[in-house]
This record gives structure tokens, sequence and C-alpha cells, in this order.
């Protein structure tokens, strides 16, 4: 309770009602006597109150509260100062379950003039608040409207609340009241739930709901339709809070996962980190993401093996199948540490510190600055999946029971180590292009001109190739590349053209001239030696396929061979049993002689070599003489 609450305990001042109560003239003379005498008395007592006013964020949580109960506000002013200005009409509306319950408005005598420009606005002019009640009694009445709305317990929202609240605090404060008021911004809550509006002022926002406004710019009516959209509004935020709690039940790890988690978060702990904002996260291509409010690193449970992504420099002394990561993994910094178990990578441990330990450093300088974000992550799909210490425990002795009762089976992993991986010396490269060699390139020690000649050429380029006009976009890259244009996006702009017409040995070709280039100019060039390392295994398995189509047009030849080489003349026609694939099984020198010796009926032979029927007795059957037809 503030002064007047003691001061003025009046039955005048204790009624709240929707509109103000009428008084005679009789009554209303005592009033203004009693507030005549004691002016003076107040202003000599009054101190200045607290009210502290916080914006609350609209999630799962906060819907259902405020679905419950909600005070509708606004306010009219002679400015837009709250320092200068002041109210001189002000409304509330309780809602429950988005029924209007009860109201509470008036206008304020603000013992100043009104500008002509408020009362273009709001049509409130000097003589309609000219015996309008002053702010002592109005706000004796709000204060008691309001309610536990001060001490945080029942919601404010109003529409561009950051005006109305900073007015309602500064008269409140004004007038010695404390207090705290939690509120809801239907404006920035509208902006961000209602996209296309042309403006998000209030009256468009309700036409968007097909709530109608008969006084718009009137107090009370404001704050009905504001307390009105606020309730669409919570419709629409629960829905989509539905659906992102369903998404984030995807992106939950399965329980293998989960111990995977496990372990490394007990790793972090045993070497005296902290899991207060470690959390876990699996995303739409099925990568653990391990995170510290950024991300620490990943790892995934695939068909060909589990594995985590780590700095090559990192894996050199494992004892563990290793490969080189794909380009949306890291490139050829990053390598992929197949595991079975988790406890198998205990050799990472210091690594997995270290990198968790630099995250954890950039995290809590981003909180120190920006502390509201902390509110914010924890609800963060991350977080969602936080570990305590109990789970860490259960999952680390579930991970145990799986390593003593699965029945371990040491999968080849095709392409998993330096040994069974594809290197160069696999391959044959001859690729056919008509670029010119490097030393017939023009502007090759001016990159800016380079750039200036060349760059034209590459967009041009990189936009039929994103169009599919392939062979013509690397035309126009042979361009750029001639007339100077030296940059990692022309090569992979290039790789990315030739791997559409699986020309790898050109992609890897012009790969290999961009890594050396680039090297030289002291860029990264991972991206480029990751594509070039996958374009080796394809071209790898292109050339093995076209080996495996010769290998068997040669054994049709040498079979066909072998026919003709035993083809003699003998009486009566000879025949030949074959497979489906052609592979000879026998010559016969006549029908009755495969008849005596395989006991297939001849007239089934005969119809089988003359292509009436496909087989005879599961056989191919061919005349010796017909054979070369």
């Amino acid at each position: 309770m503030g002064i007047f609450d003691k001061l003025f305990k009046k039955k005048a001042i204790e009624s709240q009602q929707s509109i103000p109560v009428k008084q005679d003239k009789q009554e209303k003379t005592t009033v203004n006597m009693v507030m005549q005498k004691a002016e003076p008395t107040v202003k000599e007592q009054l101190k200045r109150g607290y009210v502290g006013t916080y914006k609350k964020q609209v999630d799962y949580a906060t819907v259902k509260e405020l679905k419950k109960r909600y005070i509708a506000f606004d306010v009219e002013t002679t400015g837009l100062s709250p320092m200068n200005d002041k109210i001189i009409e002000v409304a509330a509306v309780l809602f429950e379950n988005g029924e209007i319950i009860k109201g509470y408005s008036s206008l304020v005598n603000p013992e100043v003039f009104i500008p002509y420009s408020a009362t273009a606005i709001n049509h409130i002019t000097n003589e309609m608040v000219k015996d309008a009640p002053k702010e002592c009694i109005v706000y004796a009445e709000l204060v008691d409207f309001l309610g536990d709305a001060l001490k945080q317990q029942t919601t404010i929202c109003a529409h561009n609340a950051s005006f109305d609240m900073n007015f309602l605090s500064e008269t409140l404060m004004r007038l010695g009241y404390d207090g705290k008021i939690s509120y809801v911004d239907t404006l920035s809550l509208s902006r961000s739930l209602i996209k296309g509006l042309h403006n998000y002022k209030q009256d468009t926002v309700a036409m968007y709901f097909d709530l109608v406004n008969n006084q718009s710019h009137r107090a009370v009516t404001d704050a009905e339709i504001c307390g009105k959209i606020l309730w669409n509004l919570l419709q629409i935020e629960e829905k989509e809070e539905e659906k992102r709690l369903r998404n984030l039940e995807k992106s939950k790890p399965c329980d293998e996962e989960m111990e995977i988690c496990a372990y490394i978060q007990n790793c972090i702990m045993k070497n005296g980190g902290d899991s207060k904002w470690l959390g876990f996260y699996k995303n739409s291509s099925n990568y653990v993401d391990v995170s510290y409010l950024y991300s620490i690193l990943k790892f995934k449970c695939a068909k060909k093996g589990k594995y985590i992504i780590v700095e090559k420099s990192s894996a050199g002394k494992l004892n563990c199948n290793i490969e080189p990561c794909t380009m949306s993994e890291g490139g050829s910094d990053y390598v992929r540490v197949y595991f079975n178990s988790p406890f198998e990578l205990e050799p990472l441990e210091s690594y997995l510190f270290s990198i968790y330990a630099k995250c954890r450093k950039s995290a809590l300088d981003y909180f120190k600055y920006n502390k509201r974000y902390e509110a914010e992550h924890k609800n963060s799909p991350a977080m969602l999946n936080h570990l305590s210490d109990m789970d860490v425990a259960a999952l680390l002795e579930s991970a145990e029971r799986r390593k003593l009762t699965e029945k371990v089976v040491s999968e080849t992993i095709e392409n998993s180590n330096d040994k069974s991986r594809i290197s160069r010396e696999d391959i044959i490269i001859q690729p056919i292009h008509n670029r010119v060699p490097l030393a017939g390139i023009r502007n090759k020690n001016n990159w800016e001109k380079g750039y200036d000649e060349g760059y034209p050429f590459w967009e041009k380029g990189d936009n039929l190739r994103k169009e599919g006009n392939v062979e013509d976009a690397i035309k126009l890259f042979d361009q750029a590349r001639y007339n100077g244009y030296d940059a990692p996006v022309l090569y992979d702009s290039y790789a990315m053209a030739y791997h559409k017409l699986k020309d790898y040995a050109n992609e890897i070709d012009i790969l290999d001239e961009g890594i050396v280039r680039e090297r030289k100019n002291g860029i990264n060039v991972s991206r480029l030696e990751a594509r070039r390392d996958k374009a080796i295994q394809l071209l790898y398995k292109q050339q093995e396929a076209e080996k495996k189509k010769l290998e068997k047009e040669q054994i049709k030849n040498e079979n066909i061979k072998i026919i003709s080489e035993t083809s003699t003349k003998t009486t009566g026609r000879a025949i030949l049993q074959l497979t489906d694939d052609m592979t000879l099984i026998k010559r016969y020198d006549t029908i009755a002689q495969a008849v005596r010796e395989t006991g297939v009926n001849s007239k089934s032979i005969r119809d089988a070599a003359k292509g009436v029927q496909k087989h005879a007795g599961g056989y191919v059957w061919k005349y010796v003489d017909e054979i070369g037809d």
C-alpha cells in the first residue's frame, strides 16, 4: 500500500467499477474540500516510490499461465514523455480464460493544459477532464483494481507496452507507490507470430482477427481490444509451441547416443569442468551435437559404425579406424574416429576437455554481457536434453552392460583407414578439357586486374551452373580463369560442375590446381581437399565398374571362341548346352547324344534351339552352325 491508500480511506474511493462512480454535487464538494485541505500535507510528506517493469517472454509455460488470467491496460496522455506529460485517461480490463470479468476506467484531471495535438488523436478535450478526478483519487482506485499485478502475480498486457508501462510506473512512483510489474507486449508478439501485415498497429492487428473497435484511441475500448488480441495470439503461440515440442522430441538422442553423451560429460567433469550449460541435441542429419551454448563437437551413430569428429592433429596416435571427414563435417582438417563403445574414447579425454574449456569461456563471456539470454537458453533444444549427475551415472552403467552383452562384430568399414582407403595411386586420371596451361593465364601476377576481368565470367557461369546448364558454365569458368580470376569459389564451382557431369577426372585435376594455388596464397584449402578426396573415391568406383564390365565382355568373347574352335563337321547337327550368360557347358555332336547324356526331351531341345522356348532342362541350347548368326 502507498501513502494515499492510508490517507484517503473514503467510501468514494473504495468501489471498483468499469465506469467511475458518479457523485452528486454535495458529495463532490466534500471530496474536493478534503483534497484541498490534504494536498499541502501530502506534498510535504510524499516520498518517491519505486516501480519496476519487466517484459515477460511468451513461451509454452507462460501461455498456460496467461490463458488463465491477465489484465489488459491502456492509457491516453497529453504527450509522449512520461516525465513531462500526464495521463488523462486510464483503463484496465481483467480477463480470465479469455473472458472479460471486470474493468476499471476513468478520465483523469491532469491539472495541465491538454495540447491540441493530443486531442486530435484521442479526442479528449480540456472541457472533458475539467471535472474528472485527479491523479491521487484515480490511482488509489487503480492500485486496488490491479491488486497482485503490482507483485508480478498477474501479468499486464498492452500494445506497444513500453509506452504504457513507462507512464504507469512513472505516475505510480511520483505518487509514492512501490511495486513490480510483469508485462507482455502484444505489438512485438504480433510481429513474431503474424507475418505479412503492412503494419502492426493495434487497429491493423485487430482487423486481422476480425475484432471491431468502435472507439479507437480511447483507453477502455483499446484495453478491451488489446486483451482480445492477446487471447488470439496465445492460441497461435500455443500451436507453435506444440509444433516446436514435437520437433524437440525428434531431436532427443536415442538411449545409445545418450550413453555416449554421458561418457563425454563424465570426461569433462573428471577434469574439473562443470555441466551447468552442457547440453545435447540431435539434428536432422542425425549428428548429435555436444554444446556449451556453442557447439563443442559432433558424433554420429551411422549404419557403417559410430564415429566422433575430431581435429586431425588430435587423432594421430589413436589405435582405431580413422577416415577423413566430408566437407560439411569440416573438410580435411578433421577426421572421423570410429569406436564401438564410448569407453574406447578414453585417449581423447584431454582433447575433449580442452575444446570444452575454450567453448565454456566464450559462453560465459557472452552470458556476462547478455544476462537475459541465460533464461532463453534454458529452453533451448540442447538444454532440454541436459544430464544430471544421476543421469550420467545411470547411463554409464547402461553403457557398461551394453559393452558386456553386445556381440562385438568387427565390421569391415569401407575406406576406414589409411591402408584400405583409396589413394591417388589406385586411380588413373586422364582429364580431357580445353583449359589453357597456367603459364598462359592473363593477369597472373595482378590479382586486382584478374578479379576485375575474370569475376564477371565466374558470376555468370555460376548462375548457369545453378540453373543446370553445366557445360556452358564450365566454358565461362575457363574464361574467368584465363583472365586471371583466382579465388577458392572458382575451384568450388568448377568442382561442383564436373561432379554433376560425373567427370571425376576433371574434378580432381582442377582441384589439384586450386589446392596448390590457394595454398600459396595462404588460404585454408581443407574444403577443396575434402572435395578432391570424395572425387577420388567416386572415380575409383567408376573405374572398377568399368573394369568389371570389360572382364564380363572378355569372358563372353572367350566362350564364343571356344564354341567356334570346338565346332566340327559330324553327321547330324551338333548342338551346344549353355547357361543363361552363354557359358558353355558341353558340345554334343547330335541331339540324340544330348538326350542320352542329359535325359532332356529331344523335342524340348529342338524347340529351344529354334527359339520356340527359352530353356530345355533349365539350359539354353544353340545349333553350332547357327552360333555366328
